[in-house]
């Protein structure tokens, strides 16, 4: 009986996801929800969900043609510019910027100051 080893990557990789997000959920005082990585304003983000899903598909098929010796510096290349290029390029033309207010609108802002004295 032939093993097929993709198969016992995947299940192996699977695993030790799954242990690593359980094993972050149980630590007292870490705040992390694994559904951040998917929703956006308290709903599922169509667009991070789909970039979650072509994310593994896309490096299940990487370590595929490498198990088979058929990764080409093409495919890999490829790969890494579908990953950093759309992140390069929301850090540089995306950049969370303060809103300008509307005309007319008045901007009030409170100081407050607390003085001691020592006596």
């Amino acid at each position: 009986m032939k093993i097929d080893w993709m198969l016992v990557i995947l299940a192996l990789g699977a695993v030790l996801i799954a242990l690593s997000i359980w094993r972050a959920h149980r630590k007292p005082g870490f705040e992390f929800n694994t559904f951040d990585l998917i929703m956006e304003g308290g709903k599922v983000s169509r667009i991070a969900l789909a970039f979650m899903l072509v994310l593994a598909v896309t490096t299940w098929i990487v370590v595929d043609l490498t198990i088979k010796g058929k990764l080409t510096e093409g495919y890999f290349t490829m790969y890494g510019s579908m990953w950093v290029i759309p992140l390069v390029a929301k850090v540089v033309f995306n950049k969370a910027e303060a809103p300008e207010p509307a005309p007319g609108t008045t901007i009030t802002t409170k100081i407050e100051s607390t003085e001691k004295t020592t006596t």
